[in-house]
């Protein structure tokens, strides 16, 4: 997709007034998910921070106690459903409460569909969708007990713009961007409030995972989809020239933590709701014209 531009500045949100702020961030051992839990412990929130790995979350733990602040370092591998159920346990007990809960965790395979088997598709969605959804239920009650609490969904511009190679991510996120607006609509009356985050291109390490994960198919001469892996790497690289940080959608994803009333959607930057506007009302004939071009599918 086009290179995103750097995030516009954007006026100050009316902040939401004082009270406990406690945050569960998910997928916080690196990227998007690592930077908003350093800006709400800098914002003055106690964090639970959950990942499968326990290094680096127990180095951003001791990073966020140094400053002050309470880390509840949590290891889980949110594909599975107990995990899930275990850490939002511990975060709720260990933080003595969650008003805030920032659903980050992710990442996109890139392969074609064919190549996925039943149980890599279910992954995806486990991680993507389900863990998600099912750490909404498990602190809504909580929320509901205390009066509110804010959640913040972490969502793609893949859900508005399709990409071959990245049908299980594109998918999952569409998923979450419809359940984030009926949530928010199931939830309001017990002061709960919904906000999803749709970045651009981010310098994360999750492009070099999906080059890593599907390796072995770059070198299969055989792949009938090896100069479509090769073409969008040259996509991705080009992005990279000029990407978001992590920090940069961080610092969104504290704005609608911290506002009086949230946003439905905060994009960033700019250019990520420019092409969601874009490619939802163009004719599909001539959307697919643009990405064909665009990812050298002729």
């Amino acid at each position: 997709m086009p290179s995103a531009d750097r995030p516009a500045t954007r006026p100050e949100s009316p902040t939401r007034p004082p009270g406990p702020r406690r945050a569960l961030v998910t997928g916080a051992s690196s990227g998007i998910g690592e930077a908003a839990a350093r800006a709400l412990a800098r914002d003055g929130w106690d964090v639970a921070v959950v990942a499968r790995r326990g290094e680096r979350l127990e180095l951003l733990a001791k990073e966020i106690e140094h400053g002050g602040r309470r880390a509840v370092p949590i290891v889980a591998d949110l594909a599975d459903e107990a995990a899930t159920a275990r850490a939002a346990r511990e975060a709720v007990e260990g933080l003595g409460g969650i008003d805030l809960l920032v659903n980050n965790a992710g990442y996109s395979p890139g392969a074609a569909i064919e190549q996925f088997s039943r149980d890599q598709l279910r992954h995806i969605f486990d991680v993507n969708l389900l863990s998600a959804l099912q750490l909404i239920g498990a602190v809504t009650p909580v929320m509901r007990e205390q009066g509110g609490g804010r959640i913040v969904n972490v969502g793609s511009l893949a859900a508005a713009v399709p990409a071959p190679l990245a049908i299980p991510y594109g998918a999952s996120k569409i998923a979450m961007h419809a359940a984030t607006d009926a949530l928010r609509l199931e939830l309001a009356r017990f002061g709960i409030q919904l906000a999803l985050v749709i970045p651009g291109f981010v310098d994360t390490a999750v492009f070099d995972n999906a080059r890593e994960g599907a390796q072995h198919l770059r070198e299969d001469p055989a792949n009938p989809y090896r100069q479509t892996m090769f073409d969008l790497d040259e996509l991705a690289a080009k992005n990279l020239k000029n990407p978001l940080s992590p920090d940069d959608v961080a610092k969104v994803i504290l704005e609608a933590a911290n506002a009086r009333k949230p946003r439905a959607r905060y994009y960033t930057p700019f250019s990520a709701k420019l092409q969601s506007v874009l490619f939802g009302v163009l004719p599909s004939a001539w959307a697919d014209a643009i990405l064909m071009r665009v990812y050298k599918l002729r």
